[in-house]
């Protein structure tokens, strides 16, 4: 499996199915701003709120090939085999990105298990093995990972701006990049002191400046 991640802003997504794994799946894409569509004669209460707050499209109707041509990634979640070995082959033929929930096996892609801390990003994936085991070691990660480095991160994003202006030196730039994570500065931003951790970095780059 080749690790990637897309920008799904207004991305058309199709969600086949209306249960709470259908639920989930919907809730992600929705986070990362995808217009959905949930294909279900019936769904869950909490598919029916998203729809009654107009936050996603929901035909009320079982899925029937063809109907995933005008997506650009489809997820299933139905439960039902004969569903998602259709899907598959729509996949194949048109191109799409397919999860299969319901089976893992037959779909094109997996969405891993993820934790979010401002920037940072860490996902965990079993290559659709096991949900529960990448659920586990997301878990435990979230609790390893602390919460100022995804906060430190944007810090240092805010930065580049100023690195690009003031360090025009490749040599440079790489070199502040080192100093931005270095021990000494992690460990302040662990014990949340991220304004003093900015401080020494932004005399590291008046440093780097008057070198060069």
């Amino acid at each position: 499996m080749y690790p990637v991640n897309i920008k799904m802003d207004g991305r058309a997504c199709l969600v086949i199915g209306g249960g709470h794994v259908a639920l989930r799946k919907v809730r992600t894409l929705l986070e990362e701003k995808a217009t959905v569509t949930v294909v279900a004669p019936e769904v869950c209460s909490g598919l029916e709120a998203l729809f009654r707050e107009g936050r996603i499209s929901w035909r009320r109707e079982s899925y029937e090939a063809p109907m995933c041509g005008s997506f650009f990634m489809v997820v299933t979640a139905a439960g039902d085999k004969t569903v998602a070995l259709s899907v598959q082959e729509e996949a194949e033929r048109e191109s799409i990105l397919y999860n299969a929930a319901d089976f893992p096996a037959l779909g094109n892609c997996h969405i891993p298990a993820r934790i979010k801390k401002e920037g940072l990003m860490v996902t965990v994936s079993t290559e659709g093995q096991s949900p529960a085991m990448a659920k586990y070691v997301k878990n435990w990660l979230a609790l390893e990972i602390p919460d100022a480095y995804g906060q430190w991160l944007d810090r240092m994003g805010a930065l580049r701006t100023v690195l690009k202006e003031e360090l025009a030196d490749a040599e440079q730039r790489e070199k502040f990049w080192h100093l931005a994570f270095e021990h000494r500065v992690m460990k302040l931003v662990v014990q949340g002191n991220l304004d003093a951790a900015e401080e020494r970095v932004r005399s590291g780059i008046s440093r780097f400046r008057s070198e060069s």
